[in-house]
């Protein structure tokens, strides 16, 4: 890609510490003409200004960087520290909460990384925690959630919509804090809900945190559902450059421990190998230290979706925020080449659910009026995104 001076350093600044044969290359770039409103609106957007500032602060040749953009990066940075251990102690509440009834919980994604892979919470940012439970503790789940003053946000959809149709429940909010949770029985939604969750559970480790016994993924689990959220996310979402970031970072920290049999009997018994490797693919050509998957496995190109890989990249970089409108399934379709694959991806985007329809149309329970907004939808939705998505395309 032919990338302007701005983004080529958050590049080589979008991991906890620059590589040792890439200082020169920031050096150089921070002694040209920046527009370094550009970077930290970018950086901001992206989740990665902790780890902006904490290549930077390292920078002899830093009096280039104006100070004003290092206090308000060094702010981010404390900011962050103290909103993930605020997060952590919440953790360790519900953590202790599901455990007096018995239920086992898996820590997922922000939580189980920013100590454990990073080392560092102030460097990964957390907007909310993630918690995978067993489908059949989700009882259990909802009666602990709301002894600890959480209630499910819902607005369109019932929770009774969630625990048939979704892979975890809806978004948990504190009455009194500013604190979100979601429970999850599954890692993806029906495209890959193959994959064996039990199994998830046999292989988790226990880990310490702040003295506090916890489980999170084995490592190859985790890798797996860190691509798949990419995949599945990285259309609609501007925190790119954090998820391969938080990709490249799992693969070193676990790199002696990775079983990799392992790792492609999982991704190809359960049909993953092509979102799974095109991921890694991505993450390969931002990061070096994230390709060791690709060289022992010999991936055959066949198994990497170059359009899609070509669009996440185009997403990466787009500062018009008309794209942030345009829904995750109508960019992800076009990448799809089967006609089956599309459709699948664009008929709940066109038709959603009735009880979606009727309370977003008539804000009521079904009625037959509901049809009328069916039929009109599709026109509605090409004069709101007809002229974004074309522009998308060029």
């Amino acid at each position: 890609m032919n990338l302007s001076n701005e983004n080529r350093l958050l590049l080589l600044c979008a991991r906890p510490k620059i590589i040792e044969n890439e200082v020169d290359q920031v050096k150089y770039l921070i002694s040209l003409p920046l527009s370094w409103d550009n970077i930290l609106d970018s950086a901001f957007s992206q989740g990665i200004a902790p780890l902006l500032y904490n290549c930077l602060k390292g920078i002899r040749e830093k009096r280039h960087i104006p100070q004003e953009v290092m206090d308000k990066l060094k702010k981010t940075y404390h900011e962050n520290i103290a909103r993930n251990m605020y997060l952590y102690a919440e953790l360790l509440r519900i953590i202790k909460a599901f455990g007096d009834k018995g239920v086992k919980v898996i820590v997922l994604k922000g939580a189980a990384l920013a100590k454990i892979v990073y080392k560092d919470i102030g460097l990964r940012s957390m907007i909310d925690i993630d918690l995978l439970v067993k489908k059949e503790d989700l009882p259990y789940a909802k009666e602990t959630m709301s002894d600890l003053g959480y209630v499910p946000k819902m607005r369109l959809l019932s929770e009774e919509w969630f625990t048939k149709n979704h892979f975890h429940l809806p978004t948990y909010i504190h009455r009194e804090k500013s604190l979100i949770v979601e429970i999850h029985w599954h890692i993806t939604g029906k495209s890959f809900n193959n994959i064996d969750i039990k199994q998830w559970f046999e292989r988790a480790r226990c880990t310490k945190l702040d003295g506090y016994q916890v489980l999170t993924p084995a490592p190859e689990d985790m890798i797996i559902h860190l691509c798949l959220h990419l995949y599945n996310h990285g259309y609609h979402s501007k925190m790119i450059l954090r998820e391969l970031c938080d990709i490249s970072e799992t693969l070193n920290h676990y790199r002696e421990e990775i079983d990799w049999m392992l790792f492609k009997s999982e991704i190809n018994d359960y049909g993953l190998h092509r979102p799974v490797y095109s991921i890694l693919y991505l993450a390969k050509n931002f990061y070096n230290s994230a390709d060791m998957p690709l060289q022992e496995q010999r991936i055959e190109s066949s198994c990497i979706n170059l359009k899609l890989l070509k669009i996440l990249e185009e997403r990466m970089f787009i500062e018009d925020d008309r794209f942030s409108s345009l829904p995750g399934g109508l960019i992800k379709s076009l990448a799809v080449t089967k006609i089956g694959g599309k459709l699948r991806l664009l008929l709940p985007i066109i038709f959603p659910p009735q009880e979606v329809m009727s309370k977003r149309h008539l804000g009521s329970s079904f009625s037959k009026r509901v049809y009328f907004h069916y039929f009109t939808r599709p026109f509605k939705l090409f004069l709101k995104y007809g002229k974004h998505l074309l522009t998308f395309i060029k």
